[in-house]
């Protein structure tokens, strides 16, 4: 499995801060997948309990389910010391290109809801042309 880091116009062209731990924590655990990340990219954070996951470009398309399956880990891990009542955001944008066809997902919301979401996503339904 590959994931390439990409910048993100919306935050002139940095990358998230989740992008470092993240990566780390995937060649910890998962040292199988190869995680791609540009070079002198700048870093953007927000300070908050917001987890801006870095906007991804997959390798081919059965990697999305498997990507949001690590991202729910690993948030598992940094999200399993919150105090009752505490929330987070999640922010997710992944994408894959197939010649003239992309298929883009994005995703902003607790990681509770993402986990609710996970367990009703269909990938071929996404992955059938529009």
């Amino acid at each position: 499995m590959k994931i390439e880091f990409l910048t993100d116009r919306g935050f002139e062209g940095s990358v998230s801060v989740e992008a470092g731990p993240f990566k780390k924590w995937l060649k910890i655990n998962h040292p199988e997948v190869e995680v791609v990340s540009p070079q002198n990219a700048t870093i953007f954070d927000l300070h908050d309990y917001s987890y801006i996951m870095p906007l991804v470009n997959l390798a081919n398309d059965m990697t999305l389910q498997n990507y949001l399956t690590l991202v729910i880990q690993y948030l598992e891990i940094y999200t399993n010391s919150r105090l009752e009542g505490d929330t987070d955001e999640v922010q997710i944008s992944a994408f894959y290109q197939d010649g003239n066809i992309t298929k883009e997902f994005n995703f902003k919301g607790s990681t509770d809801a993402l986990k609710s979401s996970m367990k009703k996503f269909d990938l071929n339904k996404f992955m059938e042309a529009p």
